[in-house]
């Protein structure tokens, strides 16, 4: 019996207000549908995820989400949930970087659903994206295990969904690293015959003929996909970025000013909300590239008012004050990203890093020093607390024959991030 309001309702609005930018409300109707429910496992699915994505809390909170959720269903008599298990092997995989475990649960959300597309995309995107980076014939050898084991995830999805158009799209990147650019061209036409307006696809495919120099034909694409979807802020910032790449400068603050009009959420911040938070940092950069330093300050700004753990415009901000000599605004803008971040999360980690370097470069070695210090410290104290609450280990399974991946540059929303300017970075060496 149900506690409360209709836990599917509840979930919904959950979900209405996240893609809003309302995320403190989406939490408070998750949480209500949980309670309503104890058992309504796509309720835990979109609280970790909120939580762990937008609120960038700890894989430790997901994970005792998931083992709450896990509990629940028993009690209730019901089979375990195949999209819980692969929505835990995604947390295990990006948040903690374990490989292992991640294996264990897709291959537990597997045998509980052989159908499960969801489950065989993100394992085959895991392998494919594990590989080593080093050029030489065992790490060759290793990577085409790893491919292999992705294709096998992907024509196992196909086998059972042809039409998915995220299948296709992945596997698609899969041949592109491969070398196979008649497969990759094929295969993204079947994604966008399966699913004309699917943005990510549209964005994918451009990134690829981008590379293959076909510069006017990733810009009809990407263009295309604002046509279709003016609300999907990656496509905008992959225009963007491209034709900053190009020296089109003006087309460039054209098209992330179309996409901030197109992507505001009514969150209650004046720069747009947290979809916009991408493109005032990409347009940062450029104001940054084009040396108009106080447009670059500004873009910055707005990119914090509407996510205010945007990590890449802190970084880039921390290197515009560091190239304009102004370590002192620096080291203010590092102690307030830090207060962002939980505990040995990535973003914290390579702020501390970013942070401790930066000091070396100015040649203050005690206060980098000292950095390093407070870094350690915090990392003890926060290993030190998880070893007194500990969890219990994923669902045992029989072993799988897997191989270790290959890097894919495939993301479950097509996104990408800008980065300072090569000419810049290599200024500061």
């Amino acid at each position: 019996p149900d506690w409360g309001g209709n836990p599917y309702i509840l979930q919904a609005l959950g979900c209405f207000e996240e893609k809003m930018g309302y995320l403190g409300k989406a939490e408070q109707y998750l949480i209500k549908a949980i309670r309503s429910r104890p058992s309504h496992a796509p309720a835990y699915v979109a609280l970790v995820q909120l939580r762990t994505r937008k609120f960038r809390q700890t894989a430790q909170v997901g994970r005792r989400l998931f083992m709450k959720c896990e509990e629940e269903l028993k009690k209730a008599g019901m089979e375990p949930n195949a999209f819980v298990y692969t929505s835990w092997a995604a947390l295990e995989y990006k948040k903690e970087g374990n490989v292992q475990r991640a294996r264990m649960l897709f291959q537990k959300a597997i045998e509980i659903d052989p159908r499960c597309s969801s489950a065989w995309l993100q394992w085959g995107v895991m392998e494919a994206a594990n590989a080593p980076d080093d050029d030489n014939e065992e790490t060759n050898n290793r990577n085409m295990n790893n491919y292999e084991q992705a294709e096998y995830c992907y024509r196992s999805a196909l086998r059972h969904d042809p039409k998915n158009s995220r299948v296709l799209q992945a596997y698609a990147i899969l041949e592109t690293k491969r070398g196979n650019t008649r497969n990759a061209i094929n295969l993204f036409e079947r994604a966008l015959k399966s699913k004309p307006r699917d943005a990510g696809v549209l964005q994918a495919y451009a990134l690829f003929v981008s590379d293959l120099g076909d510069y006017e034909s990733a810009r009809a694409l990407l263009e295309k996909g604002t046509r279709v979807n003016k609300r999907h802020a990656p496509l905008w910032q992959a225009w963007g970025v491209l034709e900053l790449r190009r020296k089109n400068y003006d087309e460039a603050r054209d098209i992330f000013q179309q996409g901030i009009w197109n992507c505001s959420q009514p969150s209650g911040t004046q720069s747009g909300g947290y979809a916009c938070a991408r493109l005032w940092q990409a347009w940062g950069v450029l104001e940054f590239k084009t040396g108009d330093i106080a447009a670059a300050r500004q873009c910055f700004h707005r990119a914090l008012d509407a996510d205010p753990r945007n990590a890449a415009t802190f970084t880039a901000w921390t290197i515009l004050e560091e190239m304009e000599g102004q370590t002192k605004d620096a080291r203010a803008i590092y102690e307030r990203a830090l207060k962002q971040f939980p505990a040995s999360s990535d973003e914290k980690l390579s702020l501390w890093r970013s942070y401790e370097l930066m000091e070396q470069r100015e040649g203050n070695s005690n206060r980098a020093q000292l950095v390093y210090q407070r870094s350690m410290r915090e990392t003890m104290v926060q290993n030190n607390n998880d070893y007194k609450k500990p969890t219990t280990s994923p669902p045992t399974t029989k072993e799988v024959t897997t191989r270790k991946p290959g890097e894919v540059y495939v993301m479950d929303d097509g996104t990408i991030e800008s980065k300072v300017p090569e000419s810049v970075m290599n200024k500061k060496k």
